[in-house]
């Protein structure tokens, strides 16, 4: 489902964002991606939903090489991602349910055939009698939620989390990747990078842990474990 072969990020400033990743994820699996600030994470799921491209090596997802998709075709291959960033970027002056609609909008589904994707997104995620309040009138953990069901609103066969819980206390935080792992029985393969290693050790899944490698300068490479 997802395969990194030789990956290296450099960014223009120099920067070395990842070096030589190999990493392979089956379909229907759900691993965390850990390791310490600057080793890459947010990078590898960048590349992985088309938000950049690697400098050198093959990102792989659903059997295409991301390197191959044109530009005009970028939104349609988006469309089987969700992307969940700790940072909800929830808009504000517009309802729960119709910043959970968004997605479905742009694409022109019918309005009965949203409703309907969007209240069975907030069944599942607990929300369902929110759906007609603002951001504003929510707590951390609410917005958290609204961010997951609009990513998941599309059905996603891939769902990416950077860094989910890291606005959450331990409660909210073990009641989201609980929400993750419903959707991961669900079908849809999940990757997420977190910091949270007492957490990360509680979900029982595949760990992968970037580190910082010693070559001629400092990079960052990878290490396989469970």
């Amino acid at each position: 489902m997802i395969e990194f072969n030789a990956v290296s990020k450099q960014y223009p400033t120099g920067q070395l964002a990842l070096y030589n990743v190999n990493l392979k994820l089956n379909q229907g699996e759900m691993a965390f991606l850990t390791g310490h600030s600057g080793a890459g994470k947010s990078t590898l799921l960048k590349l992985i939903a088309l938000l950049d491209e690697p400098s050198s090596g093959e990102v792989i997802v659903a059997g295409q090489n991301t390197k191959t998709i044109k530009q005009r075709k970028t939104p349609a291959f988006r469309r089987n991602i969700g992307m969940i960033f700790q940072d909800h970027h929830l808009l504000l002056d517009r309802s729960v349910f119709d910043n959970i609609a968004l997605p479905l909008k742009i694409e022109g589904m019918r309005h009965q055939d949203i409703k309907r994707r969007v209240r069975a997104a907030l069944d599942k995620v607990n929300l369902l009698s929110k759906e007609d309040q603002f951001p504003m009138m929510l707590s951390a953990g609410e917005k958290q939620r609204v961010g997951i069901a609009r990513a998941v609103v599309n059905k996603p066969a891939i769902i990416l989390a950077d860094e989910p819980t890291g606005n959450l206390d331990p409660d909210l935080a073990s009641d989201i990747m609980h929400t993750f792992k419903q959707f991961n029985e669900y079908g849809s393969t999940v990757l997420i990078a977190s910091h949270d290693h007492e957490l990360i050790k509680e979900m029982k899944k595949r760990i992968i842990v970037l580190r910082k490698v010693k070559t001629t300068n400092t990079k960052a490479g990878l290490k396989n474990g469970r």
